[in-house]
């Protein structure tokens, strides 16, 4: 016998929920929409710093190839929020934190629209259209990348450059996990230092000459030098160049080490003249 407590009226609506009201808006700057995004998303540090990589290769294929062919109009092809969007798609699969489409797409809409009257819904002739932009915005930028996502980033190189750099605590390696744990011992990157530097590269890598001009180990090395000696005042015995040879061997050239510190001095001091 039914039981009179189940009935059409109780069913499960498909309908999905509506997003809540929005309590922070990007503003002007599309760097906003892009952390606010990756922020909303709960993404990694690497994740959003990837996205800029990808920004950052995706504009200068527009600059030369508007300077090869400047009747092509390239620049019209991805508007900067698209740009943003694709980037940060692409980037989540890159460092293996992926997203479904409808996660990008419902909350871009309503930090771009807060005041619609209706709220983006799925399925929904409007959700497919935007679904079909971002898809095809994609495909430009993996084929702008020549398919090449997994790209170095500095963060890869700065557990190892901080600890050659803090030699003495080189002894804690041999410590086991436990006595580790009981000990509290934290992980390089979550000491004072590491957490300027991994800020740091984070910031440097919103660059666009930064993205494109300098190898990620170099730049490792000159955010771990401005952090620690230009930032902190602590001293670097020796020359500069002998101090890179100790904390980065010969994988690093001195002259790239040398341009990426001026330029993350440069971006330093604009960013407080800014500020």
């Amino acid at each position: 016998m039914p039981s009179p407590h189940h009935s059409k009226s109780h069913s499960i609506s498909s309908k999905p929920p509506v997003p809540p009201e929005p309590l922070l808006l990007p503003s002007d700057d599309p760097d906003t929409f892009l952390t606010l995004m990756a922020d909303t998303l709960r993404l990694s540090t690497e994740t959003l710093t990837m996205a800029y990589v990808y920004i950052h290769r995706y504009k200068r294929w527009v600059s030369e190839s508007t300077s090869k062919e400047p009747d092509l109009n390239v620049s019209e092809l991805l508007d900067e929020h698209t740009l943003s969007l694709a980037s940060l798609s692409l980037a989540t699969k890159a460092t293996e934190s992926p997203r479904r489409l409808r996660e990008f797409l419902v909350p871009a809409y309503t930090l771009q629209h807060p005041t619609a009257a209706e709220p983006l819904t799925f399925p929904s002739p409007l959700y497919d259209t935007l679904r079909s932009t971002l898809v095809t915005a994609e495909l430009l930028l993996l084929r702008v990348l020549r398919f090449e996502l997994r790209v170095p980033l500095p963060y890869e190189y700065l557990s190892r450059l901080l600890e050659k750099a803090l030699t003495l605590s080189e002894q804690l390696a041999s410590v086991s996990a436990e006595d580790r744990l009981e000990s509290r011992v934290v992980d390089l990157k979550d000491t004072a230092l590491g957490r300027a530097v991994w800020m740091k590269v984070g910031d440097a890598m919103r660059s666009y000459r930064i993205c494109n001009f300098f190898p990620a180990r170099a730049v490792a090395a000159a955010c771990v030098f401005h952090v620690a000696v230009v930032e902190r005042g602590l001293k670097a015995p020796g020359e500069h160049k002998v101090w890179l040879k100790k904390v980065a061997g010969e994988r690093v050239e001195y002259e790239d080490f040398v341009d990426a510190l001026e330029e993350i001095g440069a971006l330093a001091a604009s960013r407080e003249a800014d500020a």
